[in-house]
Order: C-alpha cells, then structure tokens, then sequence
C-alpha cells in the first residue's frame, strides 16, 4: 500500500510544513524575511517537492516564488493531515488539543470569553485560541482550513461554509450620564447633532449604516472621536465625554445608571444575523470538531 509515494525522495514533513508556510506567507521571501539562507533552503525544498509530485508546486513571479494553484492545492491537503497527525499525538500523549475562533474584537470580548469556559469545562484537555480578525479575514482563513471557527455576519458567508446562527447582535446608543443631563428629553437626532459622538469607524458596514441614519434624522455625522474598536468606544463612553453606539452585548459591562439608552427605530438598520461559520473539512480531520461547533453554538447563542 502506498508504494509509489515511498519509492522515490523528495517527501517528507518538514517539506510540507514549509509548503504550508510560503502558503500562509504568500512567498518564500514574506516566509523568511531578510534571511537569504532560509530562503534558499526552502526554495531547494519547495523544488524536491515539484520533482516528487511531477508538477511545479512554485513558480517565481517578478521577484517573488509563489505557489502555483497545485502547490495550494497540495499545502491544502497536507495542512488537513499533520492537523490531524498533531491531534492524534496530543490525543495520545494526553496533552492539550488546540481550536482557534476568529471574530471581531467586541465579539472576543463581550460574547466569547465569557462564554468559552463552559466548553472547556466540558472537553477537558481542549484549549482555544482566539483571533481579532476582520469578516473577510474570518472567512478567507475558514476557507483556506487556517482558521478552525469563526463568527461572521450572515450576509458575509461563502459558498462552501457550514454555517449555523448565533442569533441578532442588536445595538444601541448610549449617553454617559454627565452628558445626558445637559440635554431634556435627548433624542438621537439631537444627540447626533448637539453631542459629542465616539464611533467605531474601521467597519465598513457599521459606518455606512450609521452615516444612512444621519441622512435620515437630516444631521451631518461627524464624529469628535474616530475609534478602531467598539470597546475602544466604549472606553470613551466611560469617559463621560463622549456618547456611542454599541453592541447591546456591551451594555452587560456598565455600571447601572452609567448611561442613558437613546431608543429610535432607526437604529434597527444596523441589527445584524451573526453566524458561527466553519469549513466542512474540519469535522473530516479533527476528532471532536462535531461536538465542538455544537457546544459553541449552544454557548454562544444571543438571547
């Protein structure tokens, strides 16, 4: 069995793992940065592995040796099987079997971590590492098996995902007390239009939803301070200075009488389905990755 996989040279592990590095790099040059003897050395192996399969697994564009669309291929089907080789070694050895999740930055916070012990409670021997990644990032990564789960918006998913919901992440705006009581009867018009707004801006979609609510209410949306995160707005709602608007999961971390809801049907444009996204592949390689996605989804679902 297997013997013409055996009867010439040129395929090993290390091969593979340094297939799948140029792969995730994107060259051999962003593998290796700035050492010229790596970059030789996994060059000569990138070549052993083309003259083992028959097939160029690399070719060199302008400066820089990518893999050609058989060498993904091949970086593809040999990341799937040392996956499972590790697990089966952590398996027997008794160790930790590691999963990673990808999702935004106030997900991680405000949905996942406080949630996750519950799973690792109940898959002892399982740890889990979490990714602040952008949803294409999420999706790309689920694709490509580099990333075990993500949490993506349900407009965001890919043909080739399973995918199940985890429910409406909702948001709302939120005035710090100091802020609000300079204002009777605060509307989200006038707080849009009189206040000092603290925004997550490095979501395109967030932003374009909110910057559409502004034309609505007929108020200019300029925010006084432009943020990367939303727990970075809310850094600047517990400031005092500054009102936002959150994921409700947020609101969870607030002192009660901190802030003053603003309630406005016009917020509801920007609700949005989050699914628990992975690659079908993983539930092939990965012992336990069936069980896992269910506790996630069990442990994760918005109320």
């Amino acid at each position: 069995m297997f013997e013409t996989l055996f009867s010439e040279r040129g395929l090993s592990l290390d091969r593979l793992k340094v297939l799948i590095e140029v792969r995730d790099a994107g060259s051999i040059a962003q593998a290796a940065p700035g050492d010229p003897v790596r970059q030789s050395q996994y060059s000569r192996q990138l070549r052993e592995l083309s003259e083992f399969f028959g097939c160029e697994v690399a070719q060199r564009r302008g400066k820089l040796l990518k893999l050609t669309e058989q060498g993904e291929r091949l970086a593809e089907l040999a990341r799937e099987q040392l996956r499972s080789l590790d697990d089966f070694r952590a398996e027997c050895k008794q160790t930790n079997v590691a999963f990673t999740l990808g999702a935004g930055d106030s997900l991680i916070q405000w949905l996942v971590i406080p949630r996750l012990g519950t799973i690792i409670d109940a898959f002892p021997g399982t740890r889990f590492a979490t990714l602040n990644l952008r949803t294409q990032e999420i999706v790309q990564q689920l694709a490509e098996g580099r990333l075990d789960f993500g949490i993506i918006r349900k407009n965001a998913l890919a043909p080739g995902l399973k995918a199940v919901s985890l429910g409406i992440v909702r948001y709302v705006a939120l005035v710090p007390e100091p802020l609000a009581r300079t204002k009777k009867k605060l509307t989200l018009r006038q707080a849009l239009a009189e206040l000092p707004l603290a925004t997550q801006t490095t979501d395109g979609q967030f932003t374009s939803g909110l910057r559409a609510i502004a034309k609505t209410l007929q108020v200019p949306l300029r925010p006084a301070l432009a943020c990367q995160s939303f727990p970075q707005t809310m850094a600047a709602l517990r400031s005092g200075s500054f009102w936002t608007i959150l994921p409700e999961l947020a609101t969870r971390d607030l002192p009660t009488g901190a802030a003053q809801r603003l309630e406005d049907a016009s917020l509801a444009p920007l609700n949005r389905e989050a699914m628990l996204a992975w690659n079908p592949r993983l539930i092939r390689v990965r012992p336990n990755a069936a069980k896992i996605a269910a506790r996630l989804q069990h442990a994760l679902t918005i109320p």
